[in-house]
């Protein structure tokens, strides 16, 4: 897992699509000439934004369309090339003052394609690796290490930044390759035939609005970001430190509608207004505020992508569909936010960013209530299409339900079914023949827990889950989840 978060990290560190990373070369003297950062450094980061925009919306439809994906190795090799060529071509160029505005295209237009493609390639090594826990773990400490090497990019002189830029390229190009492990033979159907987009963002398009506002108000503020980098490594560096503490001192399951994103996130928002309004009564300067803000998106986008590699990882979605949406939607939200950053006076900059802050707590605080309301109906409609009249019982009460003798097991019906709950599930699934995800969910179910719920706790869709639970009822010749509840129950003496 070491070489997995300094990988990241490396990774993070040296995407020319993040301003985290170019920001540092405006230090070179290229970049102060007539045309300044506005014309190469701006005219660079517009191509390469534009283009990876573009690029990953094409690899998003190529896997809607369920396209036969290139094999990981050929990719793996062809993006890691690239990624290297890349870095050594944007470095020749800031070293020796090229002014020549095509090469400045040329290398964003490259650029995008190997960010694309290193994306992919992680995306899949990741999806294979990262179940929530260790995803937001791995994905923490990973941007912990890379405000760190940023700060670096700072700190030492222009030849030490270059090394270090070429020794992070070549550690996030050579990591994944070294990682890779061959997937295991899919034996279990897909729920449905094709993903949909829907469906997609109605497991990742709340975490999703943290990258979306992450990329825009970060692409708005790039003046006060220039002068500031140090209070925006240092809020980065801290939440990933915070996200890692979250990870491993949480007891019980990790919820895709729960925990962070929907209580802690809302929160901050509020608190991050607050003291912008504080600190502008109070005259104090933008300092405190701008920090809070850096705080609050740097949050949001390490959460947003630790669910991402989590949403790839359950499986119902490829991990090129996964990540290149996600792709898509941070370089066009940052390209979208250079345009409105350049168009707007210098006084109205904080102005946008304090309404983008608000629109995102707004949808933070209607998603979840939005969500909290159909898992409320879910309940609800998972009982009337099951013909349940009354409350689920706990586990252990009633008589058995009709059919339930057939779905019992030989073992059940001798009185030999292992004990706990667990092991009764096993027995069922072993029986009827569940497949791996129809074992996780027969014992959610078990548990009393309704659909909704398990959807969140899988990172799955809700008609995915729906969909499963209904394969497992037609298996096990029941007809609601209270037969379940009676199947799984304690054995009578």
């Amino acid at each position: 897992m070491a070489l997995l978060v300094l990988g990241l990290g490396c990774l993070f560190s040296s995407l020319l699509i993040y301003s985290g990373t170019v920001i540092s070369f405006l230090r070179f003297p290229v970049f102060s000439l007539a045309s300044g950062p506005a014309g190469f450094m701006g005219m660079f980061a517009e191509t390469t934004l534009l283009a990876a925009t573009l690029i990953a919306a094409v690899l998003a439809a190529m896997s809607l369309r369920r396209s036969r994906p290139l094999p990981f190795m050929a990719l793996g090799a062809v993006a890691a090339v690239a990624y290297l060529c890349c870095a050594l071509g944007f470095g020749f160029a800031c070293y020796f003052a090229v002014d020549i505005p095509t090469v400045y295209l040329l290398l964003g237009a490259a650029a995008a394609v190997a960010d694309c493609g290193m994306a992919l390639v992680w995306g899949r090594v990741c999806a294979r690796r990262l179940p929530i826990r260790l995803a937001l773990v791995v994905v923490g400490a990973a941007s912990a290490i890379s405000a760190v090497l940023c700060f670096l990019y700072g700190w030492l002189p222009l030849e030490g930044m270059l090394g270090l830029l070429f020794v992070c390229s070549a550690v996030a190009a050579v990591v994944p390759l070294a990682v890779h492990e061959p997937p295991a033979l899919q034996g279990e159907p897909a729920a449905a035939d094709r993903p949909a987009l829907a469906s997609l963002f109605d497991v990742a398009g709340m975490p999703s609005l943290g990258l979306v506002a992450f990329a825009f108000a970060m692409a708005v503020m790039r003046t006060a970001f220039n002068e500031g980098q140090g209070a925006y490594l240092g809020a980065l560096a801290l939440s990933g430190a915070g996200v890692v503490a979250f990870a491993l001192l949480k007891r019980g399951p990790f919820l895709l509608s729960g925990g962070l994103q929907q209580t802690f996130l809302p929160i901050f928002a509020l608190v991050v207004l607050a003291g912008v309004s504080i600190t502008a009564t109070l005259g104090w300067g933008g300092g405190a505020s701008d920090w809070l803000t850096y705080g609050l998106y740097s949050m949001a986008a390490v959460l947003t992508l630790a669910t991402l590699c989590a949403v790839a990882h359950a499986g119902e979605f490829s991990a090129d569909l996964v990540f290149s949406v996600a792709l898509c939607a941070f370089c066009g939200a940052s390209f979208l936010g250079q345009q409105v950053g350049g168009a707007l006076p210098d006084e109205m900059i904080s102005v946008t960013v304090t309404l983008t802050t608000t629109l995102y707590a707004f949808a933070l605080v209607l998603v979840s209530h939005v969500r909290r309301r159909s898992e409320a109906d879910g309940i609800l409609g998972d009982a009337r299409a099951s013909g349940e009249t009354s409350p689920v019982p706990a586990v252990g009460g009633g008589a058995p339900a009709a059919g339930a003798e057939e779905a019992s097991s030989p073992d059940a019906a001798r009185g030999c079914e292992p004990r706990g709950l667990a092991g009764r599930c096993a027995a069922l699934a072993d029986a009827h023949g569940l497949t791996a995800r129809e074992r996780e969910i027969l014992t959610y179910l078990a548990e009393g827990h309704n659909g909704s719920y398990i959807a969140s706790a899988l990172f799955i869709s809700p008609n995915t889950a729906r969909t499963h639970i209904h394969n497992i009822y037609r298996k096990l010749n029941i007809s609601s989840r209270e037969d379940i509840l009676r199947l799984t129950r304690e054995p009578r003496p």
